[in-house]
C-alpha cells in the first residue's frame, strides 16, 4: 500500500527555473494506483500548486500509471519533481514503451476502444517525452510537464 506522505519540513517555497527540488519517488503495481492518486495530490498540495491543477497533475499521473500497469509489466516508479512553475511526472516500466501510434496527437475516434490515455496526457501537459531505453533490461520512461497556473 502507497503511504508515502510529504514532508512537513520541507519547505514550500518556490524553486529557481533550472532548479529541481524531487517531491516524490514511488514505486507501485496495480492494487497502489489509488494510493498513488493520494500521494501525488498531497506532495502537489505541499509544493504549494494549486487546487484545480492538482487535479490535472493526478489526472496526468495515474493515466500514465496505469499504461505502465496495463502495458509494461504490472509495475512502476513514479517520481514527481518542481522545476520552476512545472511539476514533471516521470512514470518507468519494465516495458517496450508505446507503439509509434500511440504517440500520434490526434484524438481516437469515437468507435475506438482504447488509445486516449496518452492523447488526454498530452491535452493536459506542456509536453510528453517517451524514452524507450535500449538495453538488456530494456524498460521505457515517458515524462509529462504539467504547469503549477492554467494558461
Amino acid at each position: 500500500m502507497v503511504t508515502d506522505r510529504p514532508s512537513r519540513d520541507r519547505p514550500g517555497n518556490t524553486p529557481r527555473p533550472g532548479q529541481r527540488r524531487l517531491l516524490l519517488d514511488l514505486p507501485f503495481t496495480e492494487p497502489e494506483l489509488v494510493g498513488l492518486r493520494a500521494a501525488v495530490a498531497a506532495h502537489a498540495s505541499e509544493s504549494g500548486m494549486p487546487e484545480e491543477r492538482i487535479d490535472v497533475l493526478v489526472f496526468v499521473a495515474y493515466e500514465l500509471a496505469t499504461n505502465a500497469v496495463r502495458h509494461g509489466g504490472g509495475h512502476g516508479r513514479l517520481r514527481l519533481w518542481r522545476d520552476g512553475d512545472t511539476i514533471a511526472c516521470q512514470v518507468s516500466d519494465p516495458g517496450s514503451g508505446p507503439p509509434a501510434e500511440a504517440l500520434n496527437i490526434r484524438r481516437p475516434g469515437p468507435g475506438a476502444t482504447g488509445g486516449r490515455g496518452l492523447w488526454l496526457v498530452r491535452t493536459f501537459s506542456d509536453s510528453v517525452e517517451v524514452e524507450v531505453r535500449d538495453s538488456p533490461d530494456g524498460g521505457a520512461e515517458i515524462t509529462a510537464l504539467v504547469p503549477y497556473a492554467a494558461e
